[in-house]
Parts: C-alpha cells; structure tokens; sequence
C-alpha cells in the first residue's frame, strides 16, 4: 500500500511562492537586464534538479515492464502528433487571425507573430518538465520516462515537417541540441537517480529511503521549480512589462488548449480502460509544450521578428500555473477515486499502471 506523505510549507502555499518567482523574475528582467542574462545557465540547473528527484522513485523492473506499454505510446503519438498541432493552429488562426484584428485589440502584423509563437509551442511535446507534473500529480513514472524518450526521438523528424507545413517556413533542427536535451533532461537525471536508489536501499534501506530521503528530494524539486521560473521569466522581463497585453493574448488560447486536450486525453484513455496513474500520466504527456526548444527555434530562425521570441517565453509564464492546476485537480479525482475504490489499482500489469 502506497504510504502518503503529508504536505510540506512549501507545498502548501506553493501558489503563493508562484505568484513572488513571477514578480520576481519579471522585475529582475526589466531593471536588471545584465545580471539576468547572467541567471540563463540556472534553467538546465534547475531543470535538472527538477527531474532526477523524480528519478529516484523509479525502479529498474517497472521501467522494464513500461517499455513493454505499446498502446499507451500509441495513444501519446496520435495525440501529440496528429491532434496538437492542428489543435493550436486552429486555435491561433480563431484568436489571432479573426477575433482579436476584428476586434481592433491587436494589430495583424503582431497577430501574425503572436500566432507563429503559438505554433512553435504546439508542434513539441515537453520532454523535460512533464515529468514534474506527472510525479506531482502521482502517476506512472516508469511510463513517464519512456513516453518522454519516444517523443525526445518522434520530434527530432517531426518538428521541422510541421513548421514547414503550418508556419510555411522550413526550419532545419539541431540534432544536438535535442541530444543534449536528451543526456540533460533524461539520460543524467535517470542515471544519478537509479545509482542514488540502489546504494541508499543498499547502506540503508527502502524504508529509509521512502521516509527520510523522498519527502526531502520532494522540497528541492518544488525549490529548482521556483528558481526555474525566476530565470526563464527574467529573461524577457522588460518586453513582458512593457507590452503587458502579449500575456492575455497569449493567454486565452494556451489555456484553453490546456484544459480541453489534457481532459480529453484523460477521460479517453479512461474509457479506454487505463486506471488512474496511467490515464493522468498519459494527458501530461500530451499537454506539457516544449517551451526550451520553441525558445531556441524563435531566437535563431525568427531573429528578425522578436515579437515571435517573446510569444514563446510568455508561453511558459502560462503553462507553468496552468499545469499546477492541473495537477491540483488531477489530485482531486485520485483522492475521489480513493474513496470509492476504483481506478487506482491494477488488474494487468502495464508498468506502473495498467488496465483496469
């Protein structure tokens, strides 16, 4: 039986630590420019510690059961590569090319690059971050790392194909950097992770390492979040500040495609019979963006159109209290689920999760 922890300080008023890292960043980034640009190195840091706590609840023989999940990567592959793009393309092309120029309350041209941003978030699923969301909200881990493998690998081929066909510009991607990303984001964390829960359980003991070392790696991945969000936001600060109109622009959009695709991967996947951890770890995995890498592709193949980089970084000034709230309310249906006793334990072995 799963032994529940309770809430630390910081978990409990993590909404409120949100709210200061924004001001903070913000601030940082429009009045003191130099020193944030210095801050740029924390974001793999912090990412990075971010993930390798969630490393270390993963074990080896559930990691090999996962790789085994060929309909749950299915699912992520349909939704991620045949639905997400399209669904913000559609989405941007309602706000940003009819609503909002009819409208009077953008200008066609700041709408055009407004909606090119919008379709480089879409057009890569998160191999970095989600793994947060998915450990906070308690799903299947082991499954996590292999659907975020695959979608590290199906992006590299898929990324430039859709911007070519939705942005009408062909944008060759650095293989290296997704390798990096990759070693970063996966590989390192997983790495330290598995060597760090087998000598542990090796000196001490499972028990130990669930009572003592967890509930502490639990503090300091909320803590690499929050210091996350102050670097990436400090960045374009001063831009964010002074037009601070791109944020409900952007806004409505990001949010509604949140909401709509993670509750329709969830409760299709529920019907389609996975139990709880797999269903929640599933919808992350096709919601989360890659916000890093749509960063990097608007400051070098969109040089010339700034407003495009600033898009992409208002993007995670979105995602990451959306992404909480739906951690809160995928919380909310675990604990439901709990009291009537269904749609968390397996029946057949699927990784971590299953079908129920």
């Amino acid at each position: 039986m799963e032994k529940e922890t309770k809430l630390g300080w910081i978990e409990k008023l993590l909404a409120l630590w949100i709210v200061i890292c924004i001001v903070i960043g913000l601030s940082l980034g429009k009045y003191l420019p130099e020193f944030s640009k210095h801050l740029e190195i924390g974001i793999p840091i912090g990412l990075f510690l971010m993930i390798y706590p969630a490393m270390t609840k993963i074990e080896l023989e559930e990691l090999k059961e996962a790789i085994k999940s060929k309909r749950q990567v299915g699912v992520i592959a349909f939704f991620n590569y045949a639905v997400n793009p399209f669904l913000l393309y559609a989405l941007g092309y309602v706000f940003f090319e009819n609503v909002l120029p009819y409208f009077g309350l953008i200008t066609p041209e700041v709408a055009r690059y407004l909606w090119t941003g919008l379709i480089l978030l879409g057009v890569a699923p998160c191999i970095a971050m989600v793994l947060v969301w998915t450990d906070l909200a308690k799903g299947n881990g082991p499954l996590g790392i292999v659907l975020m493998a695959w979608n590290s690998i199906i992006q590299v081929i898929t990324t430039p194909l859709y911007i070519a066909l939705l942005v009408g510009t062909y944008i060759a991607i650095d293989i290296v950097l997704i390798g990096q990303s990759v070693l970063l984001y996966l590989g390192l964390p997983l790495l330290f992770g598995v060597i760090t829960r087998r000598e542990v359980i090796k000196r001490k003991s499972e028990e130990w390492l669930n009572r003592e070392l967890i509930p502490y790696y639990n503090a300091v991945q909320l803590v690499a979040l929050l210091f996350t969000m102050i670097v990436m936001f400090s960045l374009k600060g001063g831009v964010i500040i002074d037009n601070p109109n791109l944020i409900w622009q952007m806004a409505v959009p990001v949010i509604l495609f949140f909401f709509f695709l993670y509750n329709l991967v969830y409760f299709t996947t529920r019907h389609m019979g996975y139990n709880y951890e797999d269903s929640t770890t599933m919808g992350f995995h096709c919601t989360g963006r890659n916000f890093e890498l749509a960063i990097a592709i608007a400051l070098t193949a969109f040089g010339s159109m700034p407003m495009v980089a600033v898009s992409t970084v208002v993007g995670p000034l979105i995602e990451i209290p959306v992404m909480l709230t739906l951690v809160w309310i995928a919380l909310r249906r675990r604990n439901q689920l709990k009291k009537i006793g269904i749609g968390l334990a397996p029946t057949q072995k699927v990784g971590k999760g299953g079908v129920c």
